[in-house]
């Protein structure tokens, strides 16, 4: 029988932050400016860090489990970064790396060491950009990934929670490989080839195209998929993450004091490639907001809902991908801010 789980789970998140990273989630508050040094044959260089520091109380730990897991309290830095980066001229480039730690709504947390050896390595972000015209760039290295609206908490762009929502924990966040990026009018378009979740198999192709309809409003599109086969998981992503195609459609809305973003995305995930055998589907949903009461107090809230098939290698929770087969979840996060 399908089930109905509902998740609600509040956080306050104190960062200090020095500087403003990539805009690549849509709802974003208003970052302090970085650094300017001048490095010498590099030219000027921007230089920024972040600090925060998250508490967790959960009133039903996970039986047995080591770490913040089978805690009732716990506590850990989220964030401890420094970036470096340069945003002028043919070549530029951008580094970030420290300590980073980040929550999943209806996971299990792990402590920051352990999610670093797990995913992204203490340098989680370095590319270098070509960028031959104001219009045009290709961007190579470690990059923040296309199908994927919600990043890391704090490590890509400091997004309003400080926990995971549902939809998001099924998207890609860190993803190794090329990516070029065109922007004409008011539309912006990428195509990317990469790893996708940070498999270490270069067999994803990936696309978004972004059309401001106003200085306030922008629609999203997102499609990607492995066109290979990676026969393995990995601690970014189960191996039906791995061998899925990703479609996601949003809309944002950016205003003095509200910034909005709603998305619906699917995933077709597959086991396999080459026997074209579907391991069932996945639907998500998502409504991100923040309300900034004054320059310094705002209030994010969101509100996710995620719905598997009746698939029983996709839906078990075993290998994180759902609650069982046939499960629909609704979670709810609310986040004061002061910075």
């Amino acid at each position: 029988m399908p089930k109905t789980i509902p998740l609600i789970a509040t956080s306050l998140s104190l960062p200090f932050l020095l500087f403003t990273p990539p805009a690549l989630a849509a709802v974003l508050p208003a970052m302090p400016p970085s650094i300017n040094i001048h490095a010498g044959p590099l030219g000027q260089v921007q230089v920024g860090g972040l600090f925060a520091f998250a508490g967790r109380a959960q009133s039903n730990v996970y039986p047995g489990a080591s770490g913040p897991a089978g805690k009732t309290f716990s506590a850990a830095v989220s964030d401890a970064l420094i970036s470096i980066s340069k945003d002028t001229g043919t070549w530029q480039f951008y580094l970030e790396g420290g300590a980073y730690n980040f929550y999943v709504v209806g996971q299990p947390p792990s402590s920051t060491g352990n999610i670093i050896n797990a995913t992204f390595g203490p340098l989680p972000l370095a590319y270098i950009q070509y960028t031959p015209s104001k219009n045009f760039n290709i961007q190579i290295g470690k990059l923040p990934a296309i199908p994927g609206i919600t990043p890391l908490t704090a490590l890509i762009s400091d997004s309003y929670g400080i926990e995971f929502g549902l939809t998001g924990a099924q998207q890609q966040t860190v993803t190794r490989g090329i990516q070029a990026n065109y922007t004409l009018g008011p539309v912006a378009a990428s195509l990317a080839w990469t790893d996708g979740p940070y498999s270490n198999r270069y067999n994803w192709a990936v696309g978004q195209i972004a059309y401001s309809v106003s200085k306030a409003s922008t629609v999203i599109t997102q499609a990607g998929g492995n066109l290979g086969r990676t026969g393995y998981s990995t601690s970014a992503a189960s191996s039906y993450l791995n061998n899925s195609d990703f479609y996601l459609l949003g809309y944002n809305y950016s205003g003095n004091r509200w910034n909005v973003f709603g998305y619906l995305q699917y995933q077709k995930l597959l086991a396999t490639r080459r026997g074209g055998r579907s391991h069932g589907d996945q639907y998500g949903a998502s409504i991100d907001a923040n309300y900034a009461f004054t320059p310094h107090y705002s209030l994010s809230t969101r509100v996710d809902y995620i719905a598997y098939s009746d698939q029983a290698a996709v839906a078990n929770p075993n290998n994180g991908m759902g609650y069982g087969p046939g499960s629909r979840a609704v979670s709810l996060t609310l986040s004061p801010i002061y910075q």
